[in-house]
C-alpha cells in the first residue's frame, strides 16, 4: 500500500483512504455517542424533512445551562475549525499569519513568549486548550496573562477548548464575564463522538461579535439531525463524569505502555498522546491495520513524532501488541 506525503493541512481520521483500519488518528470520545443522542435521533427522525431552526433556540438554551452562560453568550456552528483550520481560513482571507512556537524544552508549554507576541496591530490571537497535539493545558495564571495582553493590544484571544471537557481541564469559559475580548470554542465533535454530523459552538460576552458571527454564518447552518443530538447529548448528566474517568485511566496505561517500549511521551491531560519513536511506525502499524497520526505537518515537530487517540481498553491493547511487533 503506498503511503502519500502529508499536506500542510491534513488532519487525522482519512479512514475512507484506509477502510477497515483501527483509527487513533483522530481524538473522539471511546464511549460513542451517548444514548440519549442516539435514541434521540431515532424518535425525531420525522423531523428532518423541515428546515432546521436558524437560531438554534432549543440548542442555545440547552448549551447555556450546560456552561454556566446566559444564552445571548452563545453562538452556535456547523462544527468548529481547529488547529491548522485557523491558519488555512485566515490566509484565505487575506490575512498575515505568525506562529509562536511551542518548544520541547519548555515542556511544549504556553509561557511569557506567546503574550510578548500579542503586540498592538495583532487582530486575532489563537491559542488552543489543552493544545495539540501535545495535550498540554494552559494554566489560569498564564491565561489570564493572555488576555490582559490581548485587551492592551485590541485583540480577540480565541480559545480553542474542543478537547477541554474530554481532559477535565478548567475552562476559560468561566472568564468570559469579565473579558469581553475571550471567544470560547467547542465542538461536540470530539466529546461526544459526532464528528459526522458537524456542531461546534462560540462563547464570548461581546454582543457586536456575537451578533457578527450569527450575521457571517450561513442560513441553517446546524442541521436538525445536529440541533436534536446536541440538546440530546447534554441531557445526559452522567456521560461526562463517566468519559472524563475512562480517558484518564486508559490515557495512564496507554502512556506507560508507549514508554515502557523506549518511547519519548509528552505528558498531556487530554484523549490523545503525543510521543517520538526511535523508529518509523507508521506504514507498519498501518500494514497491521491501525491508523496513527503523523505530526510532521505541525510546526516544530519532525519525522518519528506521532499522535495517538485514547480509544477502548480493547483497541489500546491491540494498538499496544502491534507497536511491540515493530517498535
Amino acid at each position: 500500500m503506498a503511503v502519500v506525503g502529508m499536506g500542510r493541512f491534513e488532519h487525522g481520521g482519512d479512514v475512507y483512504a484506509h477502510p477497515g483500519v483501527l483509527d487513533f488518528s483522530a481524538s473522539v470520545s471511546p464511549l460513542g455517542m451517548p444514548a440519549s443522542a442516539r435514541g434521540a435521533l431515532v424518535r425525531q427522525v420525522d423531523s428532518f424533512e423541515r428546515y432546521p431552526d436558524p437560531y438554534c433556540r432549543d440548542l442555545r438554551t440547552a448549551i447555556a445551562r450546560h456552561e454556566g452562560v446566559p444564552e445571548s453568550f452563545v453562538v452556535c456552528t456547523a462544527g468548529a475549525p481547529c488547529y491548522s483550520g485557523y491558519e488555512q481560513a485566515l490566509l484565505a482571507s487575506g490575512a498575515r499569519v505568525a506562529e509562536v512556537a511551542l518548544l520541547e524544552e519548555e515542556g511544549f508549554r504556553v509561557t511569557s513568549r506567546f503574550a510578548d507576541a500579542i503586540r498592538p496591530g495583532v487582530g486575532l490571537a489563537f491559542v488552543a486548550n489543552p493544545n495539540n497535539p501535545t495535550g498540554i493545558a494552559v494554566s489560569r495564571d498564564q491565561m489570564l496573562r493572555l488576555l490582559a495582553r490581548a485587551r492592551q493590544a485590541g485583540c480577540l484571544l480565541v480559545v480553542d477548548e474542543c478537547f477541554a471537557d474530554l481532559a477535565g481541564v478548567a475552562s476559560a469559559v468561566e472568564l468570559a464575564q469579565a473579558w469581553p475580548n475571550l471567544l470560547v470554542m467547542k465542538a461536540f465533535t470530539k466529546t461526544y463522538a459526532m464528528a459526522g454530523l458537524r456542531l461546534g459552538y462560540g462563547m464570548c460576552s461581546d454582543q457586536g461579535l456575537v451578533g457578527a458571527l450569527e450575521r457571517a454564518g450561513q442560513p441553517w447552518a446546524v442541521s436538525v439531525p445536529a440541533q436534536v443530538a446536541g440538546v440530546a447529548a447534554l441531557s445526559d448528566g452522567d456521560y461526562l463524569p463517566r468519559l472524563q474517568a475512562y480517558v484518564a485511566r486508559e490515557r495512564a496505561r496507554l502512556a506507560a505502555g508507549l514508554a515502557g517500549m523506549g518511547m519519548r511521551v509528552v505528558p498531556g491531560q487530554a484523549n490523545y498522546l503525543l510521543f517520538k519513536s526511535p523508529r518509523d511506525l507508521y506504514a507498519p502499524l498501518l500494514r497491521r491495520g491501525i491508523l496513527i497520526r503523523r505530526c510532521q505537518n505541525f510546526s516544530g515537530l519532525g519525522e518519528r513524532w506521532y499522535r495517538v487517540a485514547v480509544r477502548t481498553q480493547q483497541e489500546n491493547d491491540a494498538l499496544l501488541r502491534a507497536l511491540g511487533e515493530v517498535a
